[in-house]
């Protein structure tokens, strides 16, 4: 039975997530330097609170990059590009699905040059098939700023629905969700396609924001 993890039941780490192009793994120690340029890039930081500043990263980065259940390094041809996270929302968060306010949350972040390639949806798509099989029947959570016009859209390819709209933070925010339940859904044959053979067995579905 799968140890419980921040995210549920689930055995973690998976294998790693292969699609047509990337690979989504643990981080590693050579992603260090990818880590500290992701959250120190202005263009990222322009929807999620601004960018950290470098030599801050650089003395409380440790050697190796932190690894944690829902956490997702997107490696493209041996390099990192972005991560991909799902985490469990606070219960005192502003919007909610379930009862409890415990969803989980997708959030994704790619380096400005890995943009326009569609890098993004199929990281993400491949990250919600996995969870679709690893927690059958849970939805996920998506939240980003409506000026977010790129991660508006993304969140649309890949079928999440609006919940809500509120503001916080200083700008009008958009809530999200994603159901696996929708069996006639040719994107969800699709995310299937897209990781079969990652672990030898057919995958669980697939699915950042700002």
């Amino acid at each position: 039975m799968p140890a419980m993890t921040e995210l549920g039941p689930v055995a973690w780490p998976p294998p790693p997530i292969r699609t047509e192009r990337l690979v989504l793994r643990e981080p590693e120690a050579r992603d260090r330097a990818a880590v500290i340029e992701l959250l120190a890039s202005p263009e990222v930081g322009t929807y999620i609170g601004g960018p950290r500043q470098r030599d801050e990263l650089e003395r409380a980065m440790p050697r190796a990059p932190e690894r944690r259940p829902g956490l997702f390094v997107v490696d493209l041809d041996g390099a990192m590009i972005g991560t991909i996270t799902l985490d469990r929302r606070e219960p005192e968060s502003q919007g909610q699905v379930r009862p409890d306010g415990r969803e989980a949350e997708l959030g994704y972040l790619f380096l400005p040059e890995a943009w326009g390639h569609g890098y993004a949806g199929e990281a993400c798509a491949a990250v919600l098939g996995w969870f679709a099989g690893a927690l059958p029947g849970e939805q996920v959570t998506l939240r980003t700023q409506t000026a977010n016009v790129r991660s508006m859209r993304l969140a649309a390819k890949l079928g999440f629905t609006e919940v809500e709209r509120f503001e916080a933070y200083g700008a009008e925010q958009w809530l999200g969700v994603w159901s696996p339940s929708r069996a006639g859904d040719p994107r969800l044959n699709d995310y299937a396609e897209a990781t079969r053979g990652s672990s030898g067995r057919p995958p669980r579905s697939e699915p950042r924001r700002r």
